[in-house]
């Protein structure tokens, strides 16, 4: 075995600095070289970004209160003026979605979901100057009076903004109600907050605040739903007249809201809102 390592030696010594070249020379050959992309590399540099589709009426998060008799829920089912008129505008968007797709909540969580997500709608809104900027506006349905209400038999008397203060008054938060209270000067931490009319009734009724910032036709409704009349209550202020829309979050495609305006003002002209309306305040 000795003799035959000496052997391999002497023949294969020579030709050691040729083969260190030769491979020296492959190695620079392969570093200088363009290199060819597989297939993974291509893949994933020069395959086309498909944008996102842009979103539709059928995407549209559609959200609303109890605030009869725009929008309510009574036996399971979701009613309405505003109700009504939604589906009438869907339908002639020959949109895929319907009221059924409506989600009904507290308005101080769904007035919050529309400030932060694209592509939502909150119905009724009332459409004021300290809201205008915030949304995008499709109406407007109908008229609405923001008053402050109190019982009669409680001879309260408010002729100006300042006279607010003299009297404990309550608001769902977030309501426009609310609102306003604040844009008439009325303290924040002086307002009885509850996020519920009936229970602001009842608490009218027996004494826990003396007046009730909201919409007046709702507010009847209320009076009446809790087994109350409401002519043994009144008006004592307006807060703001103005008109109901539905409210788009201003991230929504705003040729989503002009479609959706282009329909209501299609169906509007031939009648059928106000024949909405009339079939729930005659």
């Amino acid at each position: 075995m000795h003799i035959l390592w000496h052997i391999a030696h002497r023949i294969l010594r020579p030709a050691v600095p040729a083969l260190a070249l030769a491979l020296c020379m492959v190695v620079a050959s392969y570093a200088s070289a363009p290199r060819t992309s597989t297939p993974t590399d291509v893949a994933s540099s020069e395959s086309p970004k498909h944008p996102l589709a842009e979103a539709t009426i059928n995407d549209i998060r559609f959200m609303t209160e109890q605030y009869p008799p725009f929008n309510y829920k009574e036996e399971g089912k979701l009613k309405g003026i505003s109700v009504d008129i939604l589906n009438t505008v869907l339908k002639e968007m020959k949109a895929t979605v319907s009221s059924r797709q409506v989600r009904l909540m507290p308005w101080a969580r769904a007035y919050k979901i529309l400030q932060n997500t694209p592509n939502s709608c909150l119905f009724v809104m009332t459409r004021s100057p300290i809201r205008e900027h915030l949304f995008q506006w499709v109406g407007p349905i109908m008229p609405t009076t923001i008053a402050v209400i109190a019982r009669k038999n409680s001879r309260i008397t408010i002729n100006t903004p300042e006279d607010l203060n003299k009297y404990s008054i309550a608001a769902l938060q977030d309501d426009i109600g609310h609102s306003l209270l604040l844009k008439n000067g009325y303290p924040e931490n002086k307002i009885t907050k509850n996020p519920y009319a009936e229970g602001i009734v009842e608490m009218l009724l027996t004494n826990r605040v003396d007046a009730w910032a909201y919409e007046e036709s709702v507010a009847d409704f209320f009076i009446r739903k809790t087994g109350h009349n409401p002519q043994d209550f009144e008006r004592v202020f307006v807060l703001e007249q103005s008109e109901v829309f539905f409210a788009f979050s201003a991230e929504t495609s705003p040729a989503i809201v002009e479609a959706f305006q282009a329909a209501f003002d299609a169906v509007k002209g031939r009648g059928e809102v106000d024949a909405i309306i009339h079939r729930y305040i005659p």
